[in-house]
């Protein structure tokens, strides 16, 4: 799976695509631009970054820029959380997805925040396992950041329960969340008031387009 690059792996990443698009070459086609050093070592990085492929020793080729793009946008950090060992559950606005069977959907493959309740003791080790699969984590939203990531919220204990096979915080927890929020999640009020037949705010028009999907 390709990964990000430095500024110094893109350029060099760029100047071997400009040069041999998907043709393959040795280090020798390119020793005058870098010193060898340097140079086997952004080779060996975007080799491993997923931006650089090579069929045999000392032979190389580049991944296209297309393909390696699309890379770093390939969903995985729901199998990741699952394989994590560590007890959380989907939370705030990901609780609303999971709720409602994804009929609202608040990620898109460009912007994809995953709320994710963890047990305040549990966070170095969350942030450690995060970081070994290379997923980017915060304890609050971002506003500057790409691709899937998750965002911590730790608690010092917590209730799980399942839906559809996924963790997440009780109903009327998410209902508390919607009505906090009513002006973006009217429609999730409205379909779980409707699938579950829980009293909320959402209003009869809302009330009526959400019965379409249920």
């Amino acid at each position: 799976m390709a990964e990000a690059l430095t500024k110094q792996e893109f350029s060099l990443y760029s100047l071997l695509y400009l040069k041999f698009a998907d043709k393959q070459f040795d280090l020798n086609s390119i020793r005058w631009y870098f010193s060898r050093q340097m140079l086997k070592k952004l080779v060996f990085n975007l080799v491993e970054s997923g931006w650089l492929k090579s069929p045999v020793r000392g032979i190389y080729a580049c991944i296209s820029p297309k393909d390696a793009v699309s890379d770093l946008f390939k969903p995985k950090v729901e199998m990741a959380l699952s394989e994590s060992g560590l007890s959380y559950c989907f939370t705030k606005a990901s609780s609303a997805e999971v709720w409602s069977d994804e009929t609202y959907i608040q990620r898109s493959w460009e912007y994809s925040p995953f709320f994710v309740k963890v047990l305040k003791k549990d966070l170095p080790k969350w942030k450690q396992f995060l970081d070994s699969k290379e997923i980017k984590f915060f304890t609050e939203a971002p506003s500057n950041t790409v691709g899937e990531f998750v965002v911590l919220v730790p608690v010092a204990s917590m209730k799980i329960d399942f839906h559809n096979g996924k963790p997440v915080e009780p109903l009327q927890e998410t209902i508390s969340f919607c009505e906090a929020n009513k002006d973006s999640f009217e429609y999730v009020l409205a379909y779980l008031s409707g699938k579950y037949k829980k009293k909320t705010t959402a209003s009869k028009e809302m009330l009526a387009k959400a019965r379409e999907a249920l």
